[in-house]
């Protein structure tokens, strides 16, 4: 898991309320507001009605998340969360309606499924997956797959399923690796050369690459033939089988095949956006399952072995297991195992990944000291005091 310095959706200021679980509904008082045009004023009622349904919900959902963080990223809660408000008004009741001026206004008493909203809240936010995409692909001309692992003809910008996945989920927090920075420091032999890489070495090769999710699979064009009889444009088809690996186990997480075409006078330039638009779709099809996974094992409860280095007396102890125990979310139990030689062994058993639990510990104030994280693996974390 990544530990570099790099601002994640889950490290912003997100503060859910403790009900988040609970599927409650809150009712507020809004008043929604629409221009009468060319005096249509049953359409402007309408669209004053649709404000005040989505004033609500900002409403409810401004209560749940700090307003630095739904600014910081309005882009996504508006695609998620705000353009769906009809969806959460779960009833509603028009308190005054009036007309003047050219702007027609309601004020409505709305019913709103906080808890809905909140566990939308609680996906879009969490910390995404750092991705790394390993999909071969051989466009129209090509004497064979181009490929970033072992192709020596591979050009990135040719690289249009990971370009395009980049585009679609990078500005809904996913982090990516930049194969060109991998250049000279992964090990490549073998069966990892090859175009269908296997399972293992994809995990392998991700592991290296400090990701979390490997995008493998291969995409191939083939030309359809003249779109219509006596043009020089051909459709070009784009055919491609996904899976994605959770790197910590090697278990598919997510499997998507699918075809897109694309016309065009150049082969080349008509394959690429084939692949492009093959990658759209099977974006959309790829990020739901990754997501229920994702989300599932974030909540799912797990024991970590946690080590701390540079203890000085049970004092030190005591206060790492308080704040732990205390402040850090989703904590259900603490044990300390043994104190030895400046060591103090713990059993946590928390419901988040053990990279989430370690950055939750390491901003925390500890009484005397602070402590810094060493390493993160997926059941074990290991911190070391400063003073």
């Amino acid at each position: 898991m990544s530990k570099q310095s790099v601002v994640s959706m889950g490290a912003l200021a997100l503060v859910l309320v403790a009900g988040v679980a609970r599927a409650e509904v809150q009712e507020t008082e809004v008043e929604g507001v629409a221009a009468v045009v060319a005096g249509d004023k049953a359409v402007a009622r309408d669209r004053a009605i649709d404000d005040a349904k989505r004033k609500a919900v900002e409403q409810v959902a401004g209560a749940q998340v700090s307003a630095e963080s739904i600014s910081e990223n309005f882009e996504l809660v508006q695609d998620r969360i705000y353009s769906r408000a009809s969806g959460f008004v779960k009833n509603y009741q028009i308190v005054s309606e009036l007309e003047a001026e050219g702007v027609y206004r309601v004020k409505i008493k709305a019913q709103v499924d906080q808890g809905a909203i909140a566990q939308d809240l609680s996906v879009l936010f969490a910390d995404k997956p750092r991705v790394i995409v390993m999909v071969a692909e051989q466009n129209i001309g090509s004497k064979g797959f181009s490929y970033w692992w072992g192709n020596s003809g591979f050009v990135a910008d040719m690289a249009m399923m990971q370009n395009t996945l980049i585009e679609k989920w990078q500005p809904r927090g996913y982090k990516f690796v930049d194969p060109a920075l991998l250049a000279g420091k992964l090990k490549v032999k073998g069966a990892m050369q090859k175009p269908d890489v296997p399972d293992e070495a994809a995990v392998m090769l991700g592991r290296d690459a400090d990701a979390d999710i490997a995008v493998v699979g291969q995409v191939l064009v083939s030309d359809a033939g003249p779109v219509m009889d006596g043009l020089k444009m051909h459709s070009y088809q784009a055919v491609g089988t996904i899976r994605v690996l959770n790197i910590d186990t090697g278990e598919i997480i997510a499997v998507a095949d699918d075809t897109a075409a694309a016309p065009h006078v150049d082969p080349n330039v008509g394959g690429r956006s084939a692949i492009k638009n093959l990658a759209a779709k099977l974006s959309e099809k790829l990020e739901g399952k990754i997501l229920a996974k994702w989300t599932e094992e974030a909540s799912s409860s797990r024991e970590l072995e946690v080590v701390v280095s540079g203890v000085k007396s049970g004092k030190d102890v005591k206060e790492l297991r308080r704040i732990i125990g205390e402040r850090i979310r989703g904590v259900e139990s603490v044990s300390v195992r043994r104190q030895k030689k400046g060591q103090a062994y713990l059993t946590v058993k928390v419901r988040a990944r053990a990279p989430d639990f370690a950055r939750d510990v390491e901003a925390q104030a500890f009484d005397g000291f602070k402590v810094e994280t060493d390493e993160v693996t997926k059941n074990r974390v290991a911190f070391s005091v400063a003073r």
